[in-house]
C-alpha cells in the first residue's frame, strides 16, 4: 500500500502544461493549464531514473486509479490523455473536469474561484505595468484567482492581471516558487 501511494505521489505530486502527445516532447517542468470554462489540465514530470520502477505497472496504476474515481464519482470527471516514458522520465498528462476533481484526486487544497468568493492580501504585481498594487485596489469583479501551494508552471487562458509574490513571470509564463501560497488574478 505505501508502494502504491508514493508511486501515485511521485507522478501526481506536481502539474504540468496541457498539451497534445508530441507537445509532451518539449514538456521538462511540471505546468497546470487553467481554461476558461475552469477545466483543468496538467502534465506531471518525474524522473524514476534512481529507482528499479517497472514504467508498463506504473503506467497501469495510473489508468487504475482514474478509473476507480470516475467509477466513484459516477461519471467521466478525469481522462488520462496521455502517459509517456524515456529513459525512465515518465510524464502524465491528466485532464480535469474542475478543481474539485483536481483536489480530490491530488489530495491538494487549491482555489479556483470568482473574484469575491475568497480573500486576497498582500501586494501584487501588475502583469500590464509591472507597477505593485494593493489586494484592496483589485476590483475587477469578472476577474477569476487561483491559489496553489506548489511549485509549478502555470498557464491561464485568457488575460493574466495581477500575481503576487510567490508567483514569478518569464516571457508569458508563471511559475509558482512552492514557498508560500502563489495567487495568481486573471480574466
Amino acid at each position: 500500500m505505501k508502494k502504491k501511494h508514493l508511486l501515485i505521489g511521485l507522478v501526481l505530486g506536481t502539474m504540468l502544461l496541457t498539451g497534445c502527445g508530441s507537445r509532451l516532447d518539449s514538456i521538462t517542468e511540471n505546468t497546470m493549464t487553467i481554461e476558461k470554462d475552469g477545466t483543468i489540465t496538467d502534465i506531471s514530470v518525474e524522473d524514476f531514473s534512481e529507482g528499479d520502477y517497472d514504467m508498463a505497472d506504473l503506467e497501469s496504476f495510473v489508468n487504475s486509479e482514474v478509473a476507480d474515481y470516475n467509477a466513484d464519482a459516477g461519471e467521466e470527471r478525469i481522462v488520462l490523455e496521455a502517459f509517456d516514458t524515456e529513459n525512465k522520465l515518465a510524464k502524465l498528462e491528466l485532464s480535469y473536469t474542475d478543481m474539485e476533481d483536481y483536489n480530490s484526486f491530488n489530495h491538494t487544497a487549491y482555489e479556483l474561484c470568482e473574484m469575491g468568493e475568497t480573500t486576497i492580501s498582500g501586494n501584487f504585481t501588475s502583469v500590464a505595468d509591472g507597477s505593485e498594487v494593493k489586494a484592496s485596489e483589485i476590483t475587477d469583479s469578472d476577474a477569476k484567482i487561483l491559489k496553489v501551494a506548489d511549485a509549478m508552471n502555470i498557464s491561464c487562458k485568457g488575460k493574466v492581471l495581477y500575481y503576487n509574490e510567490y508567483v514569478t513571470e518569464d516571457n508569458g509564463t508563471f511559475t509558482a516558487s512552492g514557498e508560500g501560497v502563489a495567487v495568481i488574478v486573471f480574466k
